[in-house]
């Protein structure tokens, strides 16, 4: 008895001693540090935890950083002299650091490492942006996971439960283990109506015991556990044999689907579709860059169309201003009737409107440019004025390669026809489950589950004592030892072999879930195709629009010189008397005109070059943009300020 007593304060110490590792798990929660903002949380593996050496860690939540809301220093270090000095590449870098919808579609690719976790762990596929979960993929009620390995045998059949013992050892789902461990104790006093069976009118019992059980299901349809059960009872009744009794039991059990549920096809399915997951949420993510990529640059080519068009506009104004002084005179000494400055203070009227409308619009694509640039425009940013360091592109006759070439890029490189192809991947995965689910359920269990029975003994009632000891009288002792090394010497052995066959008569719900996974994979097949019909739709079109531009712009330059010469012949007529102030304010104006409408094939031309190169996925190789640093939104690229050295963000 003191034995056990000095056993049960060490117990008591023990867990006193965890306590203050524990408590941030139990009971009062230990402080939390607040989360770091602005640290990257890109750089966090959440497809992996650690359970060691801190065992703890498994009940804390995975770190999740704030996402910072700070604009980069790429953006203050551009503005120099009251100017945001901006060339295309400079563009592009502050929109992989700030553009705050790649920012979101970043939480895309842990929020798939999450859901690869939990499919590590046994738990149903959720899916990410982009990637769809076939309804095939699970049995039963929408949103219940399909069977997975090691439960396929249920309880009542054994599997690789015990039920010898005081507790059963159960069935355990794949994938992550289980360890229990419970003890409690018991006191009663029980009146009885006879005292021939204990020699007492009441009996009062005392039980003490505890149990500890690991148990856990692979992939493979395998469930295994082990454990381990103890207990100690006494009793006042006179007619105990064994008093205190401390019997032990010792359980190892195993159990296999050998038909549903069977293998690693059967059972992974949530883990591999989660594995493409993976990428299609970096498929997804590297389309959004892209299409953000787009949307930038052709926002900064249209930046230099409008301040084309502002050149165009002071031009005219000069132009203008020119004719209104040079009449003004000729009214003055009696030359030109005074009709001819009231329609050139007209016509200068008309070219300052033209100027106000194309700062207006340069303006506004400034703002437009600062929202795409930043996370949020703060005074100083709003108080700079852009100024752009790069010209619209000339054409060249190797801008874009053959059609052919083209569409084999498209075929390769667009993400959506990725999606699709990993999509259908999913679905065969699921096809596969379906088959198997179509079986019926067989499984094979063993257990062995030795058990021992120690404690104080009455003489002559012990097996290994069959006669009492000379002088010896009562009981004999015995403790807690006894009785598990009984139980693991194999001392009263306990062997159990079995199988548990379930077979359906009509298995409807598995053949419409099988069913339904073959038509959607009929229908993706559809899809791929449909979505490869599309990408090579847009490579055509940003083929054509790529050739009408450069033609257009060949024309547009053509039509120019032009005019030009046409105004230039214009005004040498006029200083001859052969032509009219109405006539050289016309030639003015078409030579502006024309100017603008050159300006705005050649914006035309460079966002024809940014669709062909989103219509091949080619838009990241074309402006060098490397995927790894858009995930993490830190550019390394050097950056590009006129009057200054280069220098690499960061340094």
């Amino acid at each position: 008895m003191k034995l056990q007593s000095i056993r049960s304060l060490v117990l008591i110490l023990g867990a006193l001693c965890l306590l203050p590792s524990t408590r941030a798990v139990w009971g009062q929660q230990a402080p939390v540090a607040a989360p770091t903002v602005g640290e990257n949380f890109m750089a966090h593996d959440y497809t992996r935890t650690h359970s060691f050496p801190n065992i703890f860690d498994s009940f804390a939540s995975l770190p999740v950083p704030q996402a910072s809301m700070q604009n980069s220093m790429r953006l203050k270090d551009l503005i120099r002299d009251g100017k945001l000095w901006l060339s295309l590449q400079d563009a592009i870098a502050l929109a992989l650091e700030n553009n705050l919808d790649i920012d979101y579609q970043r939480f895309n690719i842990p929020l798939a490492q999450t859901d690869y976790l939990r499919a590590r762990a046994g738990g149903a596929a959720r899916g990410v942006t982009g990637e769809t979960i076939s309804t095939a993929l699970f049995s039963g009620a929408i949103g219940s996971s399909s069977g997975t390995g090691g439960s396929g045998s249920g309880s009542g059949a054994g599997g690789a439960g015990y039920s010898g013992g005081p507790t059963s050892l159960g069935s355990y789902s794949c994938c992550d283990p289980f360890v229990s461990v419970s003890g409690g104790l018991n006191q009663a006093v029980t009146p009885l109506g006879v005292a021939v069976l204990t020699g007492l009118s009441s009996v009062t019992t005392h039980y003490a015991g505890y149990s500890a059980f690991y148990g856990q299901g692979f992939m493979t349809g395998t469930s295994f556990a082990v454990g381990m059960f103890q207990d100690r009872s006494t009793t006042s009744a006179l007619t105990a044999l064994v008093n205190p009794s401390i019997p032990s039991y010792f359980a190892v059990g195993l159990s296999q689907n050998l038909l549903n549920g069977f293998g690693y096809r059967a059972n992974a399915a949530s883990l591999r579709i989660t594995r493409n997951g993976l990428k299609i949420a970096d498929a997804g993510f590297r389309q959004n860059v892209m299409a953000t990529l787009q949307a930038v640059v052709n926002d900064y080519w249209d930046l230099l169309y409008f301040r084309e068009n502002i050149r165009v506009a002071e031009e005219a104004i000069r132009y203008a201003e020119a004719d209104l002084h040079n009449n003004t005179r000729q009214v003055e000494i009696g030359n030109m009737a005074a009709i001819e400055v009231t329609r050139a203070k007209s016509e200068v009227a008309t070219r300052k409107q033209g100027l106000i409308q194309a700062q207006t619009a340069y303006q506004q694509q400034e703002e437009k440019l600062k929202t795409e640039l930043s996370k949020h425009v703060d005074a100083d940013l709003a108080a700079v004025p852009i100024e752009p360091t790069d010209k619209l592109p000339e054409p060249s006759a190797n801008d874009i390669p053959s059609l052919e070439e083209a569409l084999n890029l498209a075929a390769k490189n667009r993400p959506e026809i990725e999606k699709v192809q990993l999509n259908m991947r999913n679905q065969e995965i699921t096809i596969q489950q379906n088959r198997n689910h179509l079986l019926p359920s067989l499984s094979v269990y063993g257990t062995y589950a030795p058990e021992g029975l120690s404690g104080h003994f009455l003489c002559g009632t012990n097996i290994y004592e069959p006669a009492c000891p000379a002088g010896v009288t009562g009981y004999i002792p015995g403790g807690t030892g006894d009785s598990l090394s009984q139980a693991f010497r194999n001392v009263y052995p306990n062997y159990s072999l079995g199988f548990n066959l379930t077979i359906p008569i009509r298995n409807r719900s598995a053949q419409a879930d099988a069913a339904t996974a073959l038509l959607q994979e009929r229908q993706y097949r559809v899809d791929l195709q449909r979505q490869t019909n599309l990408a090579r739709q847009d490579v055509r079109n940003a083929v054509i629009a790529v050739t009408q531009a450069k033609a257009q712009i060949d024309a547009a330059v053509a039509a120019t010189a032009l005019q030009k010469e046409t105004l230039e012949g214009e005004q040498k007529k006029f200083q001859l008397g052969e032509s009219t102030p109405f006539l050289v304010i016309q030639a003015e104006r078409d030579f502006a005109q024309q100017e603008a409408v050159e300006a705005q094939w050649r914006d035309a031309y460079a966002k024809a070059l940014v669709q062909y190169a989103q219509a091949t996925g080619t838009i990241l190789d074309r402006f060098n943009v490397e995927i790894s640093e858009a995930k993490t939104g830190q550019v390394t690229k050097a950056m590009n300020i006129p009057g200054t050295a280069a220098t690499p963000t960061g340094q």
